[in-house]
């Protein structure tokens, strides 16, 4: 019995560690697709700067089924002014 108990703590330990990971914590810049496209979007990572800044590229299409990782990033996404919408007035 208390054999099967300590595996028990143990499996719900390994479960906890993994569901409690804080997610990861991304900023950059985003090239974004042609204003006029209408459909479904997903951002692909190109690569990073080595101050830490992610570089994206909007794509077409839903997101590939990748199972990499179950808790998604926290992203925070730039655009450059040129790119803004809001200042294209």
């Amino acid at each position: 019995m208390k054999t099967a108990l300590l595996k028990r703590v143990q499996r719900l330990e390994e479960v906890r560690g993994v569901a409690c990971q804080p997610p990861e914590f991304q900023v950059g810049y985003v090239k974004s697709l042609p204003a006029a496209y209408t459909g479904d979007r997903h951002l692909v990572t190109l690569g990073r700067d080595p101050d830490g800044l992610y570089h994206w590229e909007e794509r077409p299409g839903p997101e590939p089924d990748d199972k990499h990782s179950s808790i998604p990033p926290f992203r925070v996404v730039l655009t450059s002014p040129e790119e803004d919408p809001a200042r294209a007035v």
